[in-house]
């Protein structure tokens, strides 16, 4: 056999050996999209840690869906010249609202912070609307 044969056999060989190896490898690697994960709704929140929160809140809450209308915060916008605050319905919309603007029920957004919001209700009383739903009454 000739040198060019030898040569060329060898690269054949080798070539097939690294196939056979990338092969394996790539089947004992685990693929995410075969398993089955759990569904996770970003925008329900975590009922165990909120439960004994909500229990706190029950008597802030009016009727007809609460403070806020059953809407919860759920990221604010704060910059120099303005600041926003977003609110999301349990249908998934979301709305946007700025300071001294009336949000329903005679609820107004009387400032926005980076992490929590201050409302006033018809009664005029204050509160702090946390992004975890939590309504808590200023006190003072």
């Amino acid at each position: 056999m000739s040198i060019n044969k030898k040569l060329l056999l060898i690269i054949f060989a080798l070539f097939i050996f690294s196939n056979l190896t990338v092969l394996n490898a790539d089947e004992e690697k685990i693929n995410l999209d075969d398993e089955e994960l759990p569904a996770i709704d970003p925008f329900q929140g975590n009922s165990s840690a909120s439960s004994g929160q909500n229990e706190q809140a029950s008597d802030n809450s009016n009727t007809g869906g609460g403070l806020l209308n059953g809407m919860k915060l759920a990221g604010t916008i704060v910059s120099k010249n303005k600041k926003i605050a977003i609110l999301s319905s349990p249908g998934g919309s979301a709305f946007k609202y700025e300071e001294n603007d009336e949000i329903g029920n005679g609820t107004v957004l009387v400032e926005i912070f980076d992490d929590y919001l201050i409302v006033e209700d018809e009664n005029n009383q204050l509160f702090n609307v946390f992004m975890n739903g939590v309504e808590k009454k200023i006190e003072g």
